[in-house]
């Protein structure tokens, strides 16, 4: 193919590339805004309302407000109650203790609130975890630490903090003597 020929179908390409553009740009639908009638505002400002007379009836929200869930406290414990309540709370435990609790009081939990811990020993990180309660409004939640046959627990200081749906909510310290 020679340069005349391949100069001439370039052209004629970008020639359709201009042509075709052309036509859209014609036949594009154009973008109207909505026409606002006397009584509306623009739908990029907030409107703006009076107050009503007492006398006249709200309409009713059609939107549930956020409820938020919280931790009310934690208790470090070595039973349980049968609520789920920490039975003879303490803050001191034996390296023996086969168990110890923390239980949290929560308020609006449901199955999709998100508690967690992070568990210092001496300020240094020990270990950490994610669960979620088993029923909407639970009181109370409890994350344990069983000791294993033969073993002691770790003399010295530990410290919790919980989060609830990822937010920093409370921190307990405890020791074991």
């Amino acid at each position: 193919m020679n340069t005349i020929s391949k100069n001439l179908i370039i052209g004629i390409v970008a020639a359709l590339l201009v042509v075709g553009g052309v036509v859209y740009l014609i036949n594009k639908p154009a973008v109207k805004p909505s026409p606002i009638t006397q009584n509306q505002q623009p739908s990029n400002t907030v409107p703006v309302t009076s107050p009503t007379p007492s006398t006249q009836s709200q309409p009713k929200s059609t939107t549930k407000p956020v409820v938020i869930a919280q931790i009310l406290g934690v208790q470090m414990s070595t039973n349980l109650a049968t609520s789920g309540a920490a039975l003879n709370p303490s803050t001191t435990f034996s390296p023996t203790t086969p168990t110890l609790y923390a239980v949290l009081s929560l308020k609006n939990a449901t199955r999709r609130t998100q508690l967690s811990y992070v568990r210092y020993y001496e300020g240094k990180y020990v270990d950490s975890k994610v669960s979620h309660p088993s029923k909407d409004g639970a009181n109370y939640f409890h994350f344990d630490w069983a000791l294993n046959v033969g073993k002691t627990r770790k003399v010295g200081n530990y410290s919790l903090v919980f989060y609830i749906d990822g937010k920093k909510a409370q921190t307990i310290s405890y020791s074991i003597r």
